[in-house]
């Protein structure tokens, strides 16, 4: 089957501070790996707050700075990408300005979302950034606009968004360096009586919770540390202890103590508290910083639609290769019923025991033509009828069964009897790279237990029913309704030495009728 290149997945956070890009190879939807991650400190927040409006120069600067990230996008072979505005632009009655110069200019759409998506965005990335962790039950999200608040409240999860953003403040409250014991208190009052209006109000005492954006990053660097899972954050007593230190210094100064950028110290002694005083009022004694936000959750969502997309895609495309084996069948004049019963065995198997041979779902397929096809050799000859399979397979006519399926499933019929897949005994196994032919003995060894299984080709059996027992593998055959049970059971694992190798289980089985009800 002809293989294709991993997709490119691209996010862009239009932030009140700053606009950040990302671009992923999406090779593993559940194991995103960075390209590409720029960030340009674009403050879209600048006057937005107080003259309710985006400012002329910023504006051109967002043109600039997407221009270069479209161009990166398509340096990148981004198949596709999510770009989306948070409170700035959300705020701004001249955003459609903005928005118009972006399409047509930098070739960029721009989706202006609510606080709402803003929040569930946050939320995502979150909770897949805490992993095998016991997840919060608390999120913030401390932006340039806007503070996101998460809360499960036992059932779901509630968001909250309040305007206690970052430039929101400094601008609106006329903050500029130092900041004095006067103008803190004024923050704190602001602060504080918004976060008295979440609803539902978190219960006391929700630590760890978890927060976000560059900010809250930032102090948990300068001031925090990982606990015992690794995780960054810091405790609410250290961020107050480090408050005058930071409060009572001016940006230059800011910049050379903690080694951060100019926009950063600007806005980092508001942030610092605004944190402290929201941990405070909601009785937390830690916060942790998990490194991630809304271009994590824009990834995770465009990976997870390609991902379906994908199995869709796939689904389709197997459907089509059987029917066209089918076609080479029955062009033939082979009876299909035992490659029926055997494709069906094979296929329940390879799906139950996915954790165990760790093989990619696609390659399902390739294990279930093997199966309707491993006996097409016996319209020849039924003696080496596997040599003569082999070879129809190979140079047969199969809608698309292309390299290096063809050859794998060739390999498949030649070894589902007699010799297990075998370097100098088989040439097109030997064609195959190393891990590929890794994949074709996982399948060769369930294609032979399940030819195994049919042995007497009565099709017997209705169904698999597979379990795992310490080291051992059981295969639990329940029959048909009609089906007398083997004279000789034990015959049914003749072929399972090849699948207690490859997969490291001893085999057992039972066989027996479906399970009654007891009386």
């Amino acid at each position: 089957m002809t293989t294709h290149g991993t997709a490119q997945l691209g996010a862009i956070d239009a932030g009140t501070n700053a606009i950040r890009m990302v671009i992923a190879d999406a090779g593993d939807p559940h194991a995103l790996a960075t390209v590409e991650y720029v960030r340009v400190p674009v403050r879209l927040g600048h006057g937005t707050f107080t003259r309710g409006e985006l400012d002329a120069d910023t504006v051109n600067e967002a043109v600039a700075a997407m221009t270069r990230f479209r161009e990166l996008f398509d340096q990148h072979g981004v198949s596709r990408y999510r770009a989306v505005a948070t409170s700035a632009v959300r705020n701004a009655h001249n955003r459609d300005a903005i928005l118009h110069r972006l399409y047509h200019e930098a070739g960029i759409e721009l989706e202006v979302i609510d606080g709402e998506e803003e929040a569930r965005l946050v939320r995502k990335a979150v909770l897949h950034g805490f992993a095998e962790r016991p997840p919060p039950r608390l999120i913030l999200d401390l932006g340039g606009g806007s503070l996101e608040v998460n809360v499960h409240d036992g059932l779901a999860w509630r968001s909250s968004s309040l305007p206690v953003g970052t430039v929101r403040l400094l601008e609106t409250f006329g903050l500029s360096g130092v900041i004095s014991h006067d103008e803190a208190g004024m923050v704190r009052r602001y602060a504080a009586t918004l976060v008295q209006s979440i609803s539902p109000r978190p219960p006391p005492g929700l630590s760890p919770a978890a927060v976000c954006g560059g900010n809250a990053e930032t102090l948990a660097a300068l001031f925090g540390d990982l606990d015992p899972s690794g995780m960054p954050g810091f405790e609410l007593e250290a961020l107050e202890r480090a408050l005058p230190e930071i409060l009572d210094a001016d940006v230059d100064t800011r910049m050379a103590r903690f080694g951060v950028r100019r926009d950063r110290a600007e806005v980092m002694g508001v942030a610092a508290l605004v944190l402290a005083t929201v941990g405070r009022s909601l009785q937390l004694t830690r916060l942790c910083a998990p490194g991630v936000g809304i271009r994590d959750a824009l990834l995770l969502d465009l990976a997870e639609g390609l991902a379906v997309e994908q199995a869709a895609a796939a689904s389709a495309r197997g459907k089509a290769l059987l029917t066209a084996a089918r076609t080479f069948a029955g062009r033939l004049g082979h009876d299909l019923t035992h490659g029926e019963q055997v494709r069906r065995l094979a296929r329940s198997m390879f799906d139950q025991l996915g954790d165990v041979h760790g093989l990619d779902p696609s390659l399902g397929v390739v294990l279930e033509v093997a199966a309707l096809l491993h006996d097409v050799g016996e319209v020849v000859h039924t003696r080496s009828h596997h040599k003569h399979s082999e070879y129809m397979i190979r140079w047969g006519r199969i809608p698309g069964l292309d390299s290096p399926w063809r050859e794998m499933v060739a390999t498949l019929v030649r070894t589902h009897r007699k010799s297990p897949p075998d370097l100098k005994k088989h040439e097109h196994y030997a064609s195959l790279d190393k891990a590929q032919r890794q994949t074709v003995r996982k399948l060769a060894a369930l294609l032979r237990l399940a030819d195994g299984l049919d042995t007497d080709h009565r099709q017997r059996v209705d169904r698999v029913v597979v379990g795992r027992l310490g080291d051992t593998i059981t295969f639990d055959l329940v029959l048909r309704d009609d089906a007398a049970a083997p004279a000789e059971p034990d015959r049914l694992l003749r072929k399972s030495r090849l699948f207690e190798e490859e997969l490291g289980y001893r085999v057992t089985m039972t066989v027996g009728p479906a399970a009654v009800r007891p009386v």
